[in-house]
């Protein structure tokens, strides 16, 4: 058993040597703490498909709901390689909360070393992008404009997965602050130049999409430049040659949580190819008040990286009961910010979609679309947070068999046989049944304490 991985495969109920110096205090300060930089960071993010929005909603309904579908299928294609990368934050924490410094180097290097993964990644991606567009079968304008974003930003891959490692291991190590400067980086690069490429030099389409690669592939340098400058000199970080022990470790937790990740965003991918089928209007409704929720969404997902991060911390120093107070407050926190969120999509649903559209029959059925995501923002939130507890102690399994049931079995069938039949809103009825079962169950295995058993 090498070094790296013994400390992370320690019994939860006995901390090992040295464990309880890197311990959190797991109060509700620490979460805020923590959880505020990657608020401003997930704006940040949803800020560029604000803007990308935004500024195609000044050339046509059909470019916007083309953009929206190409940059979800492209999230799509890279997800399962960023969801893994993304549990670099639990690895390194779990080291971090043990007192172990060379299993932070390590396992910093194992996941730098498998972001190499996004060099192979563009050949096959403009395939797999042209292949989803056919199966999915919107409607041809939409398709046509979709593609031809999705073939310049697929190139932005290896960028986003270096850049995706580089900020999970922060995150492991409590550094949110980084990131966040880094987000709003990407922002104003991205406005700026998508603003020029399409207005000033009338590109139109095409300028969005270069304007968000270039923003892109900026940020994800800058991000491995700076783990090295802050933390190189303490861990000696650098990529290395994973052991065969460290991928089957990779292999038992990441591979799941990476499928989750996959598994939900592209049931929802699949999800607005039946919204497309209805015609450009219904895609460009839920497109505009999608973006609304994914503002909303933002605290609710701040909240489970730092939950997830403190409570493998707080697993790492052997400490499974203030591990389950951590996840518990998390979950209440998001309760309390969602609550907000959902008032305001009740009092202001017109005005909030005549932000970005003025048809009259956008906002008839944007103001729908809202109504119904009023009653499952509660619920998303707890489900968003447990989720995340649930990874950080490493129960991915869990998820992911609750995510291919939930969104693949349920979510997409009812769709499918709703949408004809009622429309855009009915096709939104059937996230918020997948909403209320993912979120039960995650909240009743997070209860029943099943997750302490999970090994990293």
């Amino acid at each position: 058993m090498s070094d790296s991985s013994s400390s992370l495969q320690a019994a939860p109920g006995g901390p090992p040597a040295g464990a309880t110096a890197n311990a959190p205090r797991g109060t509700t300060r620490e979460l805020v703490t923590l959880a505020w930089p990657l608020v401003l960071s997930n704006l940040a993010y949803t800020a560029v498909g604000f803007t990308d929005t935004l500024y195609m909603g000044r050339l046509g309904v059909v470019e916007v709901g083309a953009v929206g579908l190409a940059s979800l299928m492209l999230f799509t294609v890279s997800l399962l390689f960023r969801g893994m990368l993304n549990t670099a934050a639990t690895f390194v924490a779990r080291a971090l909360g043990a007192s172990d410094p060379h299993g932070i180097q390590r396992w910093a290097g194992v996941f730098l070393t498998l972001s190499l993964i996004g060099l192979p990644l563009v050949i096959v991606g403009p395939w797999v992008v042209s292949v989803a567009l056919n199966l999915l079968q919107a409607d041809a304008a939409i398709s046509g404009v979709a593609h031809e974003y999705a073939r310049i930003r697929i190139y932005e891959l290896p960028f986003v997965l270096l850049g995706t490692a580089s900020l999970g291991i922060m995150l492991g190590l409590g550094n949110t602050r980084t990131p966040m400067v880094l987000s709003w980086l990407l922002v104003v690069v991205n406005a700026a130049l998508a603003g020029l490429f399409v207005f000033a030099l009338h590109w139109g389409v095409v300028g969005a999409a270069w304007g968000t690669l270039i923003a892109v592939a900026m940020q994800g340098l800058l991000a491995f430049v700076l783990l090295l400058r802050l933390y190189r000199g303490e861990y000696r970080m650098w990529f290395v040659k994973p052991t065969a022990q460290e991928m089957r470790a990779v292999g038992r937790i990441s591979l799941p949580a990476g499928a989750t990740e996959l598994a939900d965003v592209g049931a929802f991918t699949t999800f607005l190819g039946v919204i497309a089928r209805l015609g450009p209007t219904e895609l460009a409704a839920s497109q505009i008040a999608n973006q609304f929720a994914s503002f909303g969404f933002l605290p609710a997902f701040a909240l489970s990286a730092s939950t997830s991060s403190l409570l493998s911390r707080a697993m790492g120093a052997g400490q499974p009961a203030l591990a389950r107070r951590i996840g518990w407050r998390g979950a209440g926190l998001a309760m309390g910010l969602m609550l907000v969120l959902t008032v305001v999509f009740l009092l202001f649903p017109r005005q909030l979609i005549e932000l970005f559209n003025h048809d009259p029959e956008v906002l008839k059925l944007g103001t729908t679309v809202l109504a119904v995501m009023s009653g499952y923002m509660l619920l998303d939130g707890v489900g968003i947070v447990l989720g995340g507890a649930l990874g950080g102690a490493g129960d991915t399994r869990f998820r992911l068999l609750v995510t291919i049931g939930g969104a693949w079995l349920l979510m997409v069938p009812a769709a499918i046989w709703l949408a004809p039949r009622y429309g855009v809103g009915g096709a939104w009825c059937a996230a918020l049944l997948y909403i209320a079962v993912m979120a039960s169950l995650y909240a009743w295995r997070f209860w029943s304490g099943r997750w302490v058993r999970a090994r990293l």
